[in-house]
């Protein structure tokens, strides 16, 4: 397996590769560094016990952060990214309207990149910038008319302040950029953008794909210290209903200079029979083709992983107008080699806003708010707008997860687990964690043969309780493991009635 080296400003990490089981003892060890490990499989877990793996969906808030209130707001959806800026502390919001041309005679249909603003994530302001022109006026939150698709996020690569971030974005027709097609931007503010150039887009590997492709994903990867791009492709492989022979999926290229060199583009992710299962139980007409097709995949890191939120795309009675859709959750230990939630699980479960259900989400991936995780996203009625237009709805909300909580293994009455070698830079162990009433958890460090080391036992261990999404672990009063950072160990952890979220190692 490959070494992973410290993440800091301007340094990055190699990319993550699973020891063989059965292998661990012989392995060289898991490079953790302070970087939180999830239970999303068995990568860091040699053996387990009484445990039960439960995936936790996203609880939607009360609040909709944006619904359409202006004459240019149509169909307001997150093919777009929220995130917070370091520069002044604000939430700030990219999002998608459409122009639809029966609502708007005699307009053609277009969309627009618009902007809005927040101190809290909750209460967001839509201000009118006076950039672009609607209907003759600049009062508005247009920040890019004639455009879709935006995807913008800080480049820590940048060295100059006015290029600090980038946005990939389809651009149709007329628009101030005076390009067209995939682009890259760059700007300072984040209000005012200038055209990079084109998408400097690969070939596809091993595949019939021609060259056309309207969804994409970019990111900045700091484990492989690289910008992917996960863009569409075509799958043929299981097209026992589709629309032209093929179905919509997802692959993915990268590049160590942004735009410069992507390597071939492979597939990642296509749809299967379980997909389409879920899609004919919706059917109103057997005698109509149903299918699913995967629509875009946003990516994120985090801790030690790469985590996907895939939209689905439902074709039910062989329309995609239909209202059909799903968001769903993928994982990743290297960001090239995808695997799906075993029970093809809602990401997000069910808000107040009846008829919605989640279909597309922030291109950059949830943010840590307090204790919490917050995720924005649209819900509407349709994965695309539903036809008549006048009945289609979208708006978009954050959901929220506690700190880590996508998933957790869970004891009942007693369960442990045993975690391959791992090597870490830190001095205190912290767990996310859950005990019931009467419920603990107790950590033990093993050296390389599985033996504790001295004064780390489980005897020595002074057990964790309550409900923490920090919670210290300390033997005997000690907490300090720095004299054991860069040496491979192993961890123990036993559980009676709790459940546990995360491990790390923290700096401080």
């Amino acid at each position: 397996m490959k070494r992973l080296t410290k993440v800091a400003a301007g340094v990055c990490a190699l990319v993550l590769s699973p020891s063989p089981i059965g292998a661990q003892e012989a392995a060289a060890p898991f490079a953790i560094q302070d970087r939180a490990c999830l239970f999303l499989d068995d990568t860091f877990i040699a053996e387990q016990t009484g445990l039960r793996r439960t995936w936790h969906p996203g609880k939607p808030t009360g609040e909709v952060a944006i619904r359409a209130t202006e004459p240019w707001e149509k169909w307001p959806h997150l093919f777009g990214s929220v995130f917070r800026d370091p520069k002044d502390g604000l939430f700030k919001m990219y999002y998608e309207s459409a122009i639809f041309p029966s609502l708007n005679p005699p307009d053609s249909f277009t969309c627009l990149i618009c902007y809005a603003q927040s101190k809290d994530g909750k209460a967001w302001v839509k201000p009118k910038l006076g950039l672009h022109d609607f209907k003759g006026s600049k009062e508005n939150n247009i920040v890019l008319p004639h455009a879709e698709l935006a995807n913008v996020f800080l480049d820590p690569q940048a060295r100059d302040p006015a290029a600090r971030l980038k946005m990939f974005v389809f651009l149709q027709n007329h628009n101030p950029l005076k390009a067209s097609g995939e682009v890259l931007a760059s700007s300072g503010d984040g209000l005012n953008w200038e055209l990079v150039g084109g998408f400097d887009k690969p070939p596809y590997a091993n595949l019939d794909q021609g060259n056309f492709t309207d969804s994409h994903h970019f990111t900045w990867d700091p484990l492989g210290c690289r910008y992917f791009a996960y863009v569409r492709t075509f799958d043929k492989s299981h097209v026992a209903e589709s629309k032209d022979g093929r179905r919509r999926a997802v692959g993915v290229t990268h590049c160590k200079e942004l735009n410069k060199n992507w390597l071939p583009i492979a597939q990642v992710l296509a749809p299967d029979g379980r997909d389409d299962a879920k899609v004919a139980a919706l059917s109103s007409d057997p005698a109509k083709p149903d299918w699913a097709e995967h629509y875009v995949m946003n990516v994120f890191t985090y801790g030690n992983h790469y985590l996907g939120l895939l939209s689905l795309l439902y074709f039910i009675d062989g329309s995609d107008f239909n209202g059909g859709g799903d968001l769903q959750l993928a994982f990743s230990h290297d960001g090239l080699k995808w695997h799906r939630q075993p029970e093809r699980a809602t990401l997000i479960g069910p808000s107040n806003a009846k008829g919605l259900f989640p279909t597309y989400t922030s291109t950059n991936g949830p943010m840590e708010v307090g204790d919490e995780l917050w995720l924005y996203y649209s819900e509407a009625n349709g994965a695309h707008p539903v036809a008549p237009f006048e009945k289609a709805v979208s708006q978009i909300r954050p959901a929220v997860w506690r700190k880590d909580g996508f998933v957790s293994l869970d004891a009942g009455d007693a369960g442990s687990l045993t975690t391959k070698p791992l090597a870490f830079e830190g001095r205190r162990l912290v767990l996310n964690l859950k005990a019931g009433a009467g419920g603990s958890v107790r950590v033990a460090v093993l050296d390389g043969g599985g033996k504790p080391l001295p004064g780390f036992g489980l005897k020595d261990c002074d057990p964790l309780k309550g409900d923490q999404v920090r919670s210290v672990v300390s033997w005997d009063g000690n907490s300090d493991l720095s004299s054991l950072q860069g040496r491979s160990v192993q961890l123990r952890l036993e559980l009676f009635r709790s459940s546990v979220y995360s491990l790390r190692v923290s700096p401080d």
